[in-house]
């Protein structure tokens, strides 16, 4: 277990802080640039792991696998920093305005990729859409609002939506792949935890996460400017909603690709 402390013994740069921006600030950017460094290098890595199945593609096809490697490494770090977080005393005596060193690190570091999604988001438009950008920014925006300190003890909590990711990324990798590469038994495995996980941390529990979050949003009302509980309970809710939106068609794409006869084209455009 990580002391409360330790992020505050050994932070860099501004030793007397006036806030907690200025605390993690070189977390975030640090984290930033981790990110924006993965992307740069992940064509090595997408070659290693994919071979000739990564080099025939289309530029775009490339940028897109780059991409998720950075979103699969990503997923797997936020998956592993937050079990600290879970049941800790500090955290839980406050759940709204309370502060944690740990708890700021790993928001910062949350905050940091998410300045880098929202950028690739931006600068690939076309790539992903209205969706991919709404994701990133409220995201980010609800991240960057727990260093006031606000909900910080909801880190862990709406960090564990990543449970699902690593095996949507593994579906996506498929999916691009040339049939038969990689055996029908895993991929339905793979479907099922995906659907399974989706279903549960992104769905159920995201609307059970808003409805408790606004509980105590309105136990505390007179200690907060209106805006910000508005906005944080208005964006989570049109993020549960569009994972709803994409539940629905990971469904409807299973459907069709199980009911469908194999075919021997593999998929090199996207």
């Amino acid at each position: 277990m990580v002391s409360e402390d330790f992020f505050l013994q050994y932070r860099p740069f501004i030793t007397d802080p006036k806030n907690y921006y200025e605390a993690h600030y070189h977390e975030i950017i640090g984290s930033a640039v981790f990110y924006q460094l993965l992307f740069t290098i992940s064509p090595i890595i997408s070659r290693s792991l994919f071979g000739e199945n990564y080099n025939v593609l289309s530029k775009k096809g490339k940028k897109n696998f780059d991409i998720h490697i950075v979103s699969m490494v990503q997923c797997l770090i936020s998956i592993g920093v937050i079990f600290p977080l879970y049941g800790n005393e500090t955290l839980n005596k406050d759940p709204i305005f309370s502060y944690l060193p740990y708890a700021g690190f790993v928001s910062a570091i949350t905050i940091g990729y998410f300045i880098w999604d929202l950028f690739i988001c931006l600068r690939y438009f076309k790539m992903f859409g209205v969706g991919f950008l709404l994701h990133a920014f409220a995201s980010l925006f609800v991240f960057s609002s727990t260093l006031r300190p606000f909900c910080l003890s909801w880190v862990a909590g709406f960090l564990s939506f990543e449970l699902s990711t690593p095996f949507v990324n593994i579906n996506w990798f498929i999916s691009k792949l040339p049939n038969g590469t990689v055996p029908f038994q895993v991929q339905a495995i793979n479907g099922l935890l995906l659907m399974i996980t989706f279903f549960v941390v992104r769905i159920i529990w995201g609307f059970y996460a808003i409805f408790k979050v606004s509980i105590q949003f309105y136990q505390v009302w007179d200690k907060l400017p209106i805006w910000l509980p508005l906005s944080i309970v208005g964006l989570n809710f049109a993020l549960d909603v569009l994972n709803v939106y994409w539940f629905k068609k990971m469904v409807s794409i299973a459907i069709k690709k199980f009911s469908a006869p194999p075919a021997s084209t593999s998929k090199k455009d996207e």
